[in-house]
């Protein structure tokens, strides 16, 4: 009989099982020791009472993790993994995780609720459509390997922009700072990020940007990772304001390194158009961004 219980009554030890035989063989690998998963339900804000584990008897089999933030006044949680072991796929149980934590959010008073899945796992989508979710927009995993050009960005070196760096969670002070991103890319799961905002001549905040650069054994950089790019929405110069901030991000040029983005929307026509410009193209993964309007259980 499969009983559905909140991972806040359950051990570290039968949530890591759940998690390893859950996405066992899935499109990613991301198996876990108990510690590791301890550490990351931390660093990204996943909420225990909030997330639910599937078991067969006493046999833990899969699970939904979830968490929850306010943004623009609403409360929006959001799902960080769905995952069922592989011989009690399609039999019902991510229907079950899923309805339980729909009703999980309910009583939390969710407002929206938010998830990615893979472009190509086409049943989880649909079962995501039965529950209420919409496509809105396709996350992409763009990259380009090798060194850039030297005049990559084309725009990048005009003077009248500077570039500054910032602590992450500064761009929340920006009237344009977007919180409506996949969860990973809000600042609060980019705490050990990079940050930068672009100011014009006037020392006026035009544009911001999050990243992060990750470290080779040897120190060298070998991946830079582009996770928010933004320009003040209706500024007339945005392409300039993005080609800085991108100049900036993937300095520099002469690195012989993997520069990508991460989650990032389709819906970013200029942003794309000049990473493509700078011989940015797409990656084999890509997702899907489905949000559910909630009715709350106070109607």
């Amino acid at each position: 009989m499969i009983t559905i219980k909140r991972m806040s009554d359950c051990t570290f030890a039968e949530v890591t099982k759940a998690w390893n035989r859950g996405f066992e063989g899935y499109f990613v690998s991301i198996v876990m020791t108990e510690e590791m998963l301890v550490q990351r339900l931390g660093n990204e804000g996943y909420i225990m009472g909030l997330s639910v584990v599937a078991f067969d008897g006493e046999e833990p089999i899969g699970l939904v993790a979830s968490g929850l933030r306010t943004i623009g006044g609403k409360k929006v949680a959001w799902n960080g993994g769905t995952g069922v072991a592989t011989e009690y796929r399609r039999q019902g149980v991510g229907r079950q995780l899923i309805d339980a934590t729909l009703e999980l959010y309910k009583e939390a008073g969710v407002q929206v609720a938010t998830l990615e899945a893979m472009s190509q796992n086409s049943k989880a989508i649909a079962l995501y459509e039965q529950k209420g979710y919409e496509v809105v927009d396709r996350l992409l995993f763009w990259q380009r390997i090798g060194p850039l050009p030297e005049h990559a960005f084309g725009a990048s070196t005009k003077p009248e922009y500077r570039i500054r760096p910032i602590v992450t969670q500064e761009v929340t002070a920006l009237p344009f700072y977007d919180g409506d991103v996949a969860w990973q890319n809000q600042w609060q799961s980019l705490r050990d990020a990079q940050a930068v905002v672009v100011e014009d001549g006037a020392g006026q905040a035009v544009g911001y940007a999050l990243y992060k650069s990750m470290v080779n054994e040897a120190g060298q950089v070998s991946n830079i990772v582009l996770r928010q790019c933004v320009a003040q929405p209706g500024h007339s110069d945005a392409r300039n304001i993005l080609s800085a901030a991108l100049a900036h991000v993937y300095a520099p040029y002469a690195s012989d390194c993997k520069r990508s983005t991460f989650n990032l929307r389709a819906s970013e026509g200029l942003l794309l158009e000049i990473l493509e410009s700078a011989g940015f193209g797409p990656s084999e993964t890509e997702q899907v961004y489905m949000i559910k309007q909630m009715e709350t259980a106070q109607g």
